[in-house]
């Protein structure tokens, strides 16, 4: 009798055992193809170093779709893959490089007045958030640069303060 209820259990609860292996799968083929699409670009353009946001406080700010992807996984073949053919990979801090401006260089977190928006307040550059992001986050040594940028603003508003 107790075979026959594991069996039937097991019966009960393949199909959802089947549905979370196909979506694993999905996963995995998704971040192969699109981690190998990025190698490939980033060869064909003759690049060096690829630069990533560190995205360890993704779980914990991001909807559930971001939260669910494996984003790990993601980050691991593309520094597998690059390492493979002589890309360095390099992570930077993602703080600040939401309310840069991506082309005058300002940062205010006023930049970013909704999710999906930016707006800079100092030169009126509109572009989609996220990409902003990612074209401040492409940039060399933008950890330095930010820094530099932080420092410059705060003397600048010290010296009108004083005025």
């Amino acid at each position: 009798m107790t075979e026959e209820l594991v069996t039937a259990e097991k019966k009960r609860t393949e199909p959802a055992l089947n549905i979370g292996n196909k979506i694993a799968r999905f996963r995995d083929t998704t971040n192969h193809k699109y981690s190998r699409a990025l190698i490939e670009y980033a060869v064909k353009k003759g690049c060096g170093t690829i630069q990533m946001e560190k995205l360890t406080g993704i779980t914990s700010k991001s909807d559930r779709f971001l939260k669910d992807w494996t984003y790990y996984d993601l980050q691991t073949k593309i520094e597998n893959k690059a390492k493979e053919v002589g890309i360095n990979v390099v992570y930077i801090a993602p703080k600040y490089t939401s309310q840069r401006c991506s082309k005058c260089g300002y940062i205010h977190k006023d930049n970013r007045p909704n999710q999906a928006k930016f707006r800079c307040l100092e030169c009126d550059f509109e572009r989609n958030a996220d990409y902003n992001a990612s074209q401040n986050i492409g940039i060399k040594n933008i950890d330095k640069i930010i820094e530099k940028d932080l420092k410059k603003q705060k003397s600048e508003v010290q010296v009108n303060e004083n005025k």
